[in-house]
């Protein structure tokens, strides 16, 4: 099943070959990072203890290497402390969004798939002034679909937040996934979410429209399907129908309540 973010951790292997890569790029995820933050953080953390490693202790005494520890230790508390306390306010202040950022915001496909009453169902027009949150997944997923979903629905049932957010559900199951089973899926979390269905081929080319990476089938060595790897990520479009952010598993409720009501006000 799906694994967390588009950093590694949003989704599952296997998937579609790198060759198809070139596909996967209209919303890709932007590299710009806080500076100051835990990547440098670490990195600068390593840099120390590399440093430390290097010098040569055989000729200090034990009670002088222990109390250089303890004020080593000390020194680097202090500046981990400090680089964090930076690297959070550096990030709170440059980024509008908490959620995994695009490069460039790009137009919401308005891709024509099936929903649960078997009508034809365009995914912009048809949610025209509405936050859209599109997710690929499939109703027999045994983790991370049931976690989105289920959190999406309590965030969106929370007093205060925007009622114009759609969450569309996309199936890369269609085999299995008929509207029937969809629909009995998502009215577990919310009879409001919007289930997608359509032929195989169909749904492929909607995944590689929202630069989704592929979902493929992970077989046994007897040939027996035991899991789906798919994207893990929600992508999510403002009202003016643009693509800004992303939410890779996992994501915080705390991310969903400060950046909904953000994108709500984009038109």
């Amino acid at each position: 099943m799906a694994q967390g973010e588009a950093p590694p951790s949003s989704f599952s292997a296997p998937f579609e070959s790198p060759s198809q890569s070139s596909v996967l790029t209209r919303f890709a995820v932007t590299s710009k990072r806080p500076s100051g933050g835990v990547a440098q953080l670490v990195e600068r953390f390593g840099r120390i203890e590399e440093a430390r490693g290097s010098i040569p202790l055989t000729s200090t005494s034990v009670r002088t290497v222990t109390r250089c520890r303890h004020i080593l230790k000390f020194s680097l508390s202090v500046l981990i402390l400090l680089l964090l306390t930076a690297g959070c306010a550096e990030s709170s202040a440059e980024r509008p969004f908490s959620g995994l950022e695009a490069d460039q915001p790009e137009r919401m496909p308005d891709s024509v798939l099936v929903n649960t009453d078997g009508q034809p169902f365009a995914m912009r027009t048809d949610t025209e002034g509405s936050v859209r949150l599109v997710y690929f997944g499939f109703t027999s997923c045994p983790d991370i679909c049931p976690v989105h979903l289920a959190q999406l629905s309590d965030v969106l049932a929370r007093p205060g937040m925007p009622p114009n957010i759609k969450v569309l559900f996309v199936t890369v199951d269609p085999d299995t996934d008929t509207p029937q089973v969809i629909r009995d899926f998502l009215n577990q979390f919310s009879a409001e979410f919007i289930g997608l269905t359509g032929t195989k081929e169909k749904l492929i080319e909607v995944q590689r429209q929202f630069s989704a990476l592929v979902a493929s089938p992970a077989v046994d060595e007897n040939g027996d399907v035991q899991d789906i790897g798919h994207d893990g990520r929600v992508f999510a479009f403002a009202p003016d129908g643009l693509g800004r952010t992303q939410y890779p598993h996992p994501t915080r409720q705390t991310t969903w309540t400060r950046d909904l009501p953000i994108l709500a006000t984009l038109r």
